[in-house]
């Protein structure tokens, strides 16, 4: 091949052993370099990594410099400067026991982390179920406050209806009441005005009742006059005009009246409740004079009526009244 015109330095020089490429020429840095990985090689493997082999000749190379680290001593310091010395068993182990350690620590770090993340987790899940909780318990405070009102509500209605009902009730008592009482009035009232209404002949029935018992022996001894029983209250009349001659207390009679007639004739009325007119006043036929009660020797509310003819002598006031049109 015929010489460059940059001269023989520039040309490629080919290396031994690489298929007979060029390549440029490495420099003394890169060669030691290479040397120093090879002896690093040593150390880690514990044994040269070729067979000791004769250096045939002095190579400059990476090649050279490679097999006179890995095959050969080294010739002087600076070249056992460049080869660490090899690792001891001690190291090794020492080695060891700091990667076990790094590990447990990686591992101690990924417990810690899960333990953490459980933690968040638990928390979360409690935040949670206490949070369902609270509104739980709030949706029943709502729900139970609701139907306690809607109760309350029904108890007032229910109870404002039967005391409706109630008051209806009452009131339709009091008012069955007044109408029966006002017609009892009224049937007593007309009653009493037939009753005081005069007869024909100017005379009526001293009160209404259930004659009882009449003139004659009674008890071993002489009753003289007639009863007529009524309630306590029933009115008293007068059986014809006259004069009131006597009006209050009396022996055996609680309360008495007695009235002089125009004839002479006197009625008696007894045990009477309350005398309603007094000694000296005139009355009429059917005036109303006194009530029923059970005053003096009484077995029970009644009127005891006499006629005293003449004004004294005793006489059976049975037919006495008959003959006036009165019947007892």
């Amino acid at each position: 091949m015929s010489a460059s015109p940059q001269g023989d330095s520039a040309r490629p020089t080919p290396v031994t052993g690489v298929g007979g490429r060029h390549r440029k020429p490495r420099s003394a840095r890169k060669r030691r370099v290479a040397a120093v990985m090879a002896a690093s090689a040593v150390v880690a493997v514990g044994h040269p990594l070729l067979t000791a082999m004769a250096v045939p000749e002095a190579d400059n190379g990476v090649e050279g410099v490679l097999r006179m680290a890995l095959t050969a001593a080294p010739k002087s310091e600076a070249a056992l400067s460049l080869i660490a010395p090899r690792a001891t068993l001690g190291d090794s182990i020492a080695e060891a026991r700091k990667l076990q350690r790094a590990d447990d620590v990686r591992a101690e770090q990924a417990r810690a982390a899960e333990a953490a993340r459980q933690q968040v987790i638990a928390a979360e899940q409690q935040a949670a179920a206490e949070k369902a909780a609270a509104e739980k318990a709030a949706a029943d405070k709502i729900a139970a406050e609701k139907a306690a009102a809607e109760k309350a509500a029904a108890d007032k209605a229910a109870a404002e209806k039967a005391a409706a009902e109630k008051a209806a009730a009452a009131k339709k008592a009091a008012a069955e009441k007044a109408a029966a009482e006002k017609a009892a009035a009224d049937k007593k009232r007309q009653a009493t005005a037939a009753a005081a209404k005069p007869a024909a002949s100017g005379f009526v029935k001293p009160a209404q009742g259930r004659f009882t018992s009449g003139f004659g022996a009674r008890w071993g001894s002489t009753h003289y006059g007639v009863d007529i029983a009524n309630k306590i209250g029933t009115p008293i009349l007068a059986v014809t005009s006259g004069v009131v001659i006597d009006a209050g207390p009396a022996s055996g009679f609680g309360l008495w009246v007695r009235i002089r007639h125009d004839d002479g004739t006197v009625t008696v009325y007894g045990h009477m409740n309350e005398i309603l007119t007094s000694k000296g006043a005139r009355v009429g036929a059917g005036q109303q004079i006194a009530t029923i009660g059970n005053r003096g020797q009484s077995t029970g509310p009644h009127l005891h009526f006499e006629v005293w003819q003449g004004g004294s002598r005793k006489i059976d006031p049975v037919p006495w009244l008959r003959a006036r049109g009165i019947t007892l």
